[in-house]
């Protein structure tokens, strides 16, 4: 889980987004440990397994006078593509007034990601993984092609957002 600050002074943060209890949701958190456990992470990059908790950690960037200039938010979305599928997601394609919070099931706090964005001006990325399945029940454990998709997204976000090689 997240430390309270820790993303201070980095200049990328990844965020990994779910809940592990709730099947293919875990997506986002085991990216995060991926990454960690399978890559040399850069001194200015922070890997956060936020769970359910990204608000938190969104509005103390928000606030907070220094801030990094890239957020990669990891987690599941469903947009009805083929399950396992890492597709990235625009800013632009959220609803421009939420009436109501998304659920964990969904992009957290998309207004407040619109902020960071075009307030903050910090480089605001969302890397989504269509879910086989998210239960209503408790039910950990990712399906198998979510699973194989946490290796391709670690590896595609540390290509993409880290520049570097293996552990």
């Amino acid at each position: 889980m997240y430390g309270s600050m820790e993303w201070r002074g980095k200049s990328t943060v990844i965020l990994g987004c779910g809940n592990v209890l709730f099947g293919d949701d875990g997506f986002g958190p085991a990216v995060a440990e991926t990454i960690s456990d399978s890559y040399e992470i850069p001194d200015d990059v922070c890997v956060l397994s936020v769970g359910s908790s990204v608000r938190e950690v969104l509005f103390d960037i928000a606030l907070a006078d220094e801030r990094p200039g890239r957020i990669v938010v990891v987690d599941t979305v469903d947009c009805g593509r083929k399950p396992g599928e890492v597709f990235p997601v625009s800013l632009e394609d959220f609803p421009e007034r939420n009436l109501s919070d998304f659920s964990i099931h969904q992009i957290p706090t998309t207004n407040l990601l619109k902020e960071l964005h075009d307030f903050c001006h910090i480089d605001v990325v969302v890397l989504a993984c269509q879910p086989l399945t998210i239960p209503d029940a408790v039910e950990p454990g990712l399906s198998p092609p979510v699973q194989e998709a946490v290796r391709n997204a670690g590896k595609l976000i540390y290509e993409r957002y880290l520049g570097g090689g293996s552990k």
